[in-house]
This record gives C-alpha cells, sequence and structure tokens, in this order.
C-alpha cells in the first residue's frame, strides 16, 4: 500500500512541484484522549464503530473558537466564526483524530513504560527549574481534570500516533535528480508587469442614494441579523481573587524564610584538601589503626614545614585529587558523607589541618584551603517576597482542593449551580445579554463563553457546563438562564454598513469596467504605464521579479501566477484578479527564471521531510477512504 500511495504522490503535479505545507490535526497537549471522553451524549458520527459525541464536536468547535480568537486578538472577525464552518471542519478533525487512532490499535504499535516516562518527564509543563517536577506534575493534571492513569493512557496514545507517523513520514527518501528538481523549483522566479487598481479612491468618487441603500437591504435582508444570545448564571474560580483573601503575618514570612533559607541565603562553602589512606573494611580496627598512625606521621612532617600537596600527591590513594596535591574544591553542605563534612566545617581557619578522619572510604587527613562566607540576601530584604509566595502557595492549594469540589458538584447536581456555591463559599454571578458582537469584559468576552453556553448540552439539554479555562489558573463554570435565537437587524440598524457596501459594490464594477477595457488594450500592444497614468485609480510597476514567498501581492495571487503555464514572448500571458481588500490587479507575465542558488538550500534531509509530510498527508486520505464512516446516518 505504501508504495501505491508513493506512486500516487509522484504521479500528481500539484503534490509534486507545490512546497508542502505540514497539516497537523490539532491534538492538543493531552493527546487524542481528550477528544473521545465527556458526557454522554448523541453521536454525531461514528468512525469504524467508534463514536464520536455532540459533546465532543461542541468542545471542539468551542477550541477552534478559542483559537480564532487568539489569532485575530480577542476579537473574530465577521465571516471567520461562520457555525456551520466550524462545524465541518470540527468534525472533519474528530474523524481523522480517531481514523488515524483506529490504524495504531490495529497495527498495534506499543509504547513502552520507559518510552512513557521520559515522554512526559520532557514535558516543560511539568518541570521546575527544567527537571521534572512531581507536585507541579499532579496538580496541573488536577487543574485539567486528569488523574495520572488517565492522562498516562492518552499520552501513551499520543506517543503511538507519533511513532505511526514517524514511521511513514520518516522512512521517505528522495534520488539526488528529484532533489535537484524541487531545488529549482523552490528558486523559480516570475517576472511580471501589472496595474494596480486601488478601491478605497474609487469609493470615494461614487454617489449612493438611499434607493440604492434600501433596494440592496430588501434583497439582502437574511444577511442581517443581530446574533443568538443569553443571559448566564456563572461560579469564578480563580487563584488570583483567593489570594487576595488571604492574610499572611511577618510570623508566618519569618518560619517560612528559615525553613527554606536555601532558596535566599547560600550557606557557607569551603575548599579543603585531603590525603586519603583506601580501607577495605572500616570495621577492621587493626588496619584503621595502622593508617592513623601513618597520617599522624604524614601531619607530623607537615607540621615541621613539607609542603600538604607535595605529600598527598605522594602518599593519597585518592586519583582524582592526589595530582592536584588533594583539592577537592569547593564544599557545600551536604555534598560529602557526614564525618568527612563534619570535618571540614570543624576547622577554624585556612591552613588548619583536621585529626585522621575514618569514612566509609578510608582514614583522611584534611586541610582546610579558604572559607566561603554564607551569601544572599537577609529576611527583611526578601519579606515581601516570601509573603507573596506564601500567599500564592496557599492559593493553589485552595484553587486546587475548590476545583475538584467544584468539577464533582456541578457534575452530581447539573440543574443548578446553587448547591456547589453554598458547598464551595463561590458566589454565583449572573449577566445581562451576551453575544458575540457586544465586548463583556475581559471574562465574559471570551469565546469559548459563548461556544459552552451555546452548545447543546448546555442550552438544550439544560445541564451546568464543565469548567471553562480562561486564563491560567482561572476557571468558570456556567448555565442558561435565557435564550433567544437571531433576531432581524433593521435598515437603521446597518445603514452606515449597507451604504459601504453599496459603494464598494459599485466601486468595484467601475474597477472591472476598467480591467476590460485595459486588458484588452494590453493584447494590441499597450504598455501598463501608459494605461496606469490615463487612470487616476492605478499605479503601474514593470518587471518585478517575483518569487514564491514574496509579499507584493497578495498569497493567492502569487500563487495563481505561480500556476500559470510558461509564457513567450509572442504570447505572454495577461489575467486580472481581485485582492483580499477588494483592489483590483492586472497582471502580464512575461518570464519564468530561476535565482541564484542560497547558501541556506534545502538540503536533501528536508526535501525528504517534505516527502514524507506529502505521503503522511496521502495515508491520513487512503484510511478515510477505506474507513467506515456514517454522519447523522449517512455514510462517507
Amino acid at each position: 500500500m505504501l508504495l501505491d500511495i508513493r506512486e500516487k504522490v509522484r504521479s500528481s503535479k500539484p503534490l509534486k512541484y507545490t512546497l508542502i505545507t505540514i497539516i497537523c490535526i490539532p491534538f492538543v497537549l493531552f493527546g487524542i484522549g481528550s477528544y473521545f471522553s465527556g458526557r454522554a451524549a448523541p453521536p454525531v458520527a461514528e468512525i469504524n464503530g467508534n463514536e464520536v459525541t455532540q459533546y465532543q464536536l461542541d468542545g471542539a468547535i468551542a477550541q477552534q473558537r478559542q483559537q480564532l480568537a487568539q489569532m485575530f486578538g480577542g476579537r473574530i472577525p465577521d465571516g471567520f466564526a461562520n457555525e456551520d464552518m466550524l462545524r465541518e471542519q470540527a468534525l472533519d478533525q474528530l474523524i481523522t483524530a480517531q481514523v488515524v487512532r483506529s490504524e495504531v490499535e490495529k497495527q498495534k504499535f506499543a509504547v513502552s513504560d520507559t518510552t512513557l516516562g521520559k515522554s512526559i518527564r520532557d514535558i516543560a509543563l511539568f518541570q521546575v527549574d527544567g527537571r521534572f517536577d512531581k507536585e507541579t506534575y499532579e496538580n496541573e493534571l488536577r487543574a485539567r481534570g486528569y488523574n495520572s492513569a488517565s492522562f498516562e493512557e492518552s499520552q501513551r496514545d499520543n506517543t503511538a500516533i507519533a511513532q505511526f507517523r514517524s514511521g511513514i513520514a520518516g522512512t521517505s527518501f528522495s534520488l539526488p535528480s528529484e532533489q535537484s528538481q524541487l531545488d529549482e523549483l523552490s528558486r523559480q522566479t516570475r517576472t511580471i508587469d501589472f496595474i494596480r487598481y486601488d478601491i478605497e479612491s474609487q469609493k470615494e468618487a461614487v454617489e449612493v442614494t438611499d434607493e440604492q441603500v434600501q433596494a440592496y437591504f430588501d434583497d439582502h435582508k437574511d444577511g442581517y441579523e443581530f446574533p443568538q444570545r443569553a443571559k448566564i448564571e456563572y461560579i469564578e474560580l480563580s487563584v488570583e481573587k483567593l489570594a487576595e483573601n488571604i492574610d499572611v503575618t511577618e510570623e508566618d514570612a519569618q518560619t517560612y524564610f528559615d525553613e527554606n533559607k536555601a532558596f535566599y541565603v547560600r550557606a557557607e562553602q569551603r575548599e579543603a584538601s585531603h590525603i586519603l589512606l583506601e580501607l577495605d573494611d572500616r570495621n577492621d580496627e587493626d588496619a584503621v589503626a595502622e593508617r592513623t598512625t601513618r597520617l599522624l606521621d604524614i601531619k607530623k612532617r607537615i607540621e615541621d614545614g613539607e609542603d600538604f600537596a607535595a605529600l598527598a600527591e605522594e602518599f593519597s590513594d585518592d586519583v582524582g585529587s592526589a595530582g592536584s596535591g588533594g583539592g577537592l574544591g569547593v564544599i557545600s553542605p551536604g555534598q560529602m558523607v557526614p564525618e568527612f563534612e563534619q570535618a571540614v566545617y570543624a576547622l577554624g581557619a585556612a591552613s588548619d589541618i583536621s585529626e585522621p578522619v575514618v569514612t566509609d572510604f578510608g582514614v583522611h587527613l584534611v586541610k582546610l584551603d579558604k572559607i566561603i562566607p554564607e551569601a544572599g540576601k537577609s529576611f527583611e530584604e526578601v519579606k515581601e517576597e516570601v509573603m507573596q509566595t506564601i500567599k500564592q502557595r496557599d492559593a493553589d492549594s485552595e484553587y486546587y482542593g475548590l476545583r475538584e469540589l467544584l468539577l464533582e458538584l456541578t457534575f452530581d447536581n447539573p440543574e443548578s449551580l446553587e448547591v456547589a456555591s453554598e458547598e464551595t463559599g463561590l458566589t454565583i454571578e449572573t449577566t445581562d445579554w451576551l453575544d458575540s458582537e457586544t465586548d463583556s469584559g475581559p471574562v465574559l468576552s471570551n469565546p469559548q463563553i459563548l461556544a459552552t453556553a451555546f452548545s447543546d448540552d448546555v442550552l438544550n439539554v439544560g445541564n451546568n457546563s464543565d469548567l471553562i479555562a480562561i486564563g491560567d489558573k482561572h476557571e468558570i463554570v456556567l448555565r442558561v438562564l435565557e435564550h433567544e435565537g437571531p433576531r432581524p437587524k433593521t435598515l437603521d440598524d446597518v445603514k452606515d454598513e449597507v451604504t459601504d457596501t453599496v459603494r464598494t459594490t459599485s466601486a468595484g464594477e467601475l474597477l472591472d469596467e476598467a480591467l476590460e477595457e485595459h486588458l484588452a488594450a494590453l493584447k494590441t500592444g499597450e504598455l501598463v504605464s501608459a494605461l496606469a497614468d490615463a487612470n487616476e485609480y492605478a499605479s503601474a510597476t514593470e518587471n518585478e521579479v517575483l518569487e514564491r514567498q514574496s509579499t507584493v501581492l497578495d498569497r493567492p495571487i502569487i500563487s495563481e501566477i505561480y500556476a500559470q503555464p510558461k509564457p513567450t514572448d509572442e504570447a505572454p500571458i495577461m489575467e486580472s484578479a481581485t485582492l483580499a481588500n477588494g483592489d483590483r490587479v492586472l497582471y502580464v507575465l512575461k518570464s519564468v527564471g530561476v535565482a541564484e542558488q542560497a547558501e541556506d538550500a534545502p538540503q536533501p534531509t528536508l526535501v525528504n521531510a517534505q516527502l514524507g509530510a506529502t505521503e503522511y498527508s496521502a495515508m491520513l486520505e487512503s484510511l478515510r477512504e477505506k474507513a467506515k464512516i456514517e454522519l447523522s446516518n449517512v455514510s462517507e
């Protein structure tokens, strides 16, 4: 099958000659499992016998809304949040995710406990100062509604899926001729002349009458309506607000400082050297006595003026330090075995030498080389920081406890928030009408709030929502009090908008007429510069050399130009296009060339990765074609 897919990829010109962008299925942080869990709800699709429920689809749509809101700075532009479009995309992603999961299970991909553990330890979310932290791990899982067992199962799934993808995409290879061809295609240039027609300038010359506005509105009434809206009640859980109500005394802060002094103060350190005479058994009294006597003799020689470093090099059995005069470098509390550390810290001044010290390693003679005093900040210097740390610690603890209780109570009592409010002490807030066009503040304007409020489980079934994350350790649970569907707008509501639409449409029609005239003139040999000079709304650019990533025109127009066949001197290619902002463009494709090879030209590994991504996409398409997919009782 893989050979068939490879041939399909290589025989397809669009796939072969287009730089491939990897299409990522949105497996969220905790993997595919998060898509396939949740309350029981009617299925919206069945894939190879596995159901996708309405509740899961609502969650995926809400996630898409949140991503769009983040992309556009919090407010989703009109047209980007079309309900049918979001539903189609979310359902398609869920289906693809389940198709992949089914294939992974069929192929029996397995993830060992060792591999699973490493993948979890490598997740930055669970690390403190670059190292995995068990308490952080458990807290973060709790905050996302997981326990360790469910998360590890999900992560095992996710890792298996990654192995599956790697097994396909990672085994792709390309021949040198293919690499050269792809490199040349990536460097291809296209030289054009073009005229750009400015619609904003044209609009200024367009007069719009009230009759035109009324006529347009009458023909397009269905496109003008207020969005559906709801009044909700909700409970907000915020670690920041919890912290505001926590009082920390100076005594609390002093106790915390004393117990965690290592975070604020570096303890006294010492530099030391030693001479070691090894022991096979520290309980061998005769051996201990013999080595102690030898070290006392060495100590006497040092006291008589001989050099400690020279004697260490001659007599010490510690091969790691003997060559450097017995030097051990800087020693911190807790670094050495207790007997040795006690001896080091018992010495009062540099050059002092201890009596022989017995450890499991042997018998030592220790010399203090340097005292490095304690360093750091005093309690007074860090008092405010300590008090804030205690506040945050206590608020985190309270947050996780309240979160678990809130989850349990709102799920067990789905028809009301009253019980949850009484048991947690968190107040119920109510809102006025909320909709997608009204700014309701930083919390309630979060697009996931409305997406959840209008979901089937909350709006129609009447359940409390799940906890909705609107920030770091900041969540709300809601239920709908009142709901109104979309309502028609009057002309007075949208007159300015309709007037601008009519003006834009009229201006566009005028530009299109100019385009047709100019296109005909170009075909008779007229120059773009002469045509542009004769039109006050047009500007000409000649001999513009385009590369694939050029931004002089909109991306789709660049792609269209690159899709054109190679022109000849006798037959240049002439086309028109409309830009995203309404401007029109008339271009003449004059020639095709190849740019000089850059130093960072695609390497074989990059070419292989592009082919691998293409093959993986083809594999997904093949799996979907073979899967048994039922959508609302309609099979795909």
